[in-house]
């Protein structure tokens, strides 16, 4: 039970992360896709990030805490690489060797 309540908080993080990034100011403008979302949005989505973990902290369980803080990390490289591939509509990134 313990785990699916861990895989629910990194399926939470990486959502809210994705929501970040598909509204990062900087990847938009220079997409020319239009302002992106303000500070306090980009704020209150970070303090929303890190509840689930906030929340194993306050509720003493390590494991799950740890677990959470690896697979969130992992997920965001996720968002960045697939937001990065995304936003690449010259295929710089993409080499053939």
């Amino acid at each position: 039970m313990m785990t699916l309540l861990t895989l629910a908080a990194i399926l939470f993080s990486a959502s809210v992360v994705l929501l970040l990034g598909l509204g990062d100011p900087k990847r938009r403008r220079s997409a020319r896709a239009g302002a992106g979302h303000r500070a306090t949005v980009r704020q209150l989505l970070s303090l929303l990030a890190l509840l689930p973990g906030m929340a194993f902290l306050v509720h003493g369980d390590a494991a799950a805490f740890l677990l959470w803080l690896g697979g969130a990390a992992v997920a965001g490289w996720v968002v960045a690489l697939a937001l990065a591939t995304m936003s690449d509509p010259k295929d710089v990134r993409r080499r053939d060797y």
